[in-house]
């Protein structure tokens, strides 16, 4: 099984922000490669163009597949498409949520970075 982080995230989501920054943190201590490793997946960006977009006052490139992240331009999320439906399949109905090797570990919560690396290295 190949270890993969998938954060679920959406546009108006007022706690997106701070899931957001802690799965990114967590990553560069981990030295875990964006779009290798781990994604960010909008739940809600199934209208969403790739290229550049601003969420909650930070710029993001959209892509529609982990293979399109380059992360040396800056940090990614992947959209158009409705992720929704696969977040069902995890039983996720709330974002942000986080799903590690096929396991939701964190649903509808904001981990502290402590939380997180303790889930991931269970």
């Amino acid at each position: 099984m190949i270890d993969m982080l998938i954060l679920y995230t959406g546009t108006q989501c007022p706690k997106c922000p701070a899931a957001r920054h802690v799965v990114r943190e967590v990553a560069k201590e981990l030295g875990w490669v964006e779009g290798k490793d781990f994604v960010e997946k909008l739940i809600d960006g199934q209208d969403i163009k790739p290229g550049e977009i601003e969420l909650e006052g930070e710029k993001f490139i959209v892509v529609r597949k982990p293979e399109e992240i380059d992360a040396s331009k800056g940090p990614h999320v992947l959209a158009g498409e409705d992720f929704s439906i696969e977040a069902l399949m995890y039983q996720i109905a709330s974002t942000p949520s986080i799903v590690y090797n096929d396991e939701p570990i964190f649903i509808g919560k904001v981990p502290t970075k402590e939380e997180l690396l303790s889930a991931i290295n269970k």
